[in-house]
């Protein structure tokens, strides 16, 4: 019986507790889904065509869906990173409020979002669908103080702390204005491999070991030897389509090389390890220079102790002769070897 009336008490208490909770926060709750501007999410985020991303800095980046490519535009001169763009529609359509900011807290967070990025989203019309005012993420990190502004209710008065449903953190780092880490990393992206004509692979200090692949459809395959300029009667045809294949998709690292311009302009007025050419079937040219990159530190690579005077890990590149960028080893090492790991030895 003693033990009946204990658990009577106890499912009694749950429920003045519920209820409690339920009333301060059920009722928040209602307020918050009646505010127009309470309300940041995009719920079908395939009528979001642009995207205007501003910090206090003067940076600023803007983000157009062209309708006849899956990658979106950047700056009206390059293709955006799908990553980074697919990340922000999901933002969009799962940011939710977590809770308004404190009476307490409001003012002083009003002025520190003074400086916030601002992000302005598009559905087509001339003016942004929404607009967020992106603050710093709250204490814990799980949270984001941001501000909604849409063009029939103004700026809210309120600052909110906003969150991502099924996500723990907080959502700043994903407005960034940086151009160069915006840019597609896509280098050689040629998932029909019939856009390909030609590959050209130029070892610089080692000619003998230079070669061409032409390509002519299907199966139709021809290797040639740029130190002797002939073309190579019998090799491997299945390691040459092997190779060939690896330029569906080739990604470098960075468009930040983290270089001086002094150390740009020197890099660029020397010679490169390796030149890699690729002659498309439209008449167009994609072109990068290698250049091996100094080791931050001597590493000792093998059991002899030899000193290694390489970056194992990376090296530079030079885009179409002008952007400078970082590229990893394991990506592209592959496509560096010589033309005698075609040629069957006798």
């Amino acid at each position: 019986m003693k033990k009946n009336l204990n658990l009577l008490f106890i499912l009694i208490a749950l429920t003045v507790v519920s209820g409690v909770v339920w009333y301060f926060y059920g009722e928040e709750n209602s307020t918050l889904s009646k505010n127009p501007l309470a309300n940041f999410a995009i719920e079908d985020t395939s009528t979001v065509n642009k995207i205007f991303i501003t910090d206090a800095n003067g940076q600023s980046v803007l983000l157009q869906r062209d309708p006849n490519s899956r990658y979106w535009d950047l700056n009206k001169k390059y293709k955006a990173r799908k990553d980074a763009v697919d990340l922000l529609l999901k933002t969009f359509k799962r940011i939710r409020v977590k809770s308004p900011v404190p009476a307490s807290a409001k003012e002083n967070m009003l002025k520190l979002m003074q400086t916030g990025k601002s992000v302005e989203i598009f559905t087509g019309g001339d003016e942004p669908a929404k607009t967020y005012i992106v603050g710093t993420p709250t204490a814990d990190h799980t949270g984001t103080y941001m501000i909604l502004e849409t063009p029939e209710e103004g700026r809210s008065p309120d600052p909110f702390i906003t969150h991502m449903e099924g996500f723990t953190g907080f959502l700043s780092t994903r407005f960034f204005t940086d151009e160069e880490e915006w840019r597609y990393t896509g280098i050689f992206d040629y998932p029909n491999l019939d856009d390909i004509k030609k590959v050209e692979v130029i070892h610089h200090n080692q000619e003998n070991r230079s070669f061409d692949i032409h390509y002519n459809g299907q199966n139709d395959l021809v290797l040639h030897s740029r130190l002797l300029d002939m073309d190579i009667p019998q090799f491997d045809t299945l390691a040459v389509k092997d190779y060939f294949i690896r330029y569906k998709k080739v990604h470098l690292e960075t468009y930040q090389s983290h270089m001086t311009p002094e150390a740009e302009d020197s890099l660029l007025n020397s010679q490169p390890a390796y030149t890699i050419r690729v002659l498309e079937a439209s008449g167009k040219t994609k072109k990068m220079d290698i250049y091996y990159k100094p080791a931050i530190a001597q590493q000792i690579i093998d059991d002899s102790g030899e000193i290694h005077p390489w970056d194992t890990a990376r090296m530079y590149g030079v885009v179409n002769g002008d952007d400078v960028v970082l590229i990893q080893t394991f990506v592209f090492d592959p496509l560096l070897i010589g033309l005698e790991v075609f040629v069957p030895r006798d």
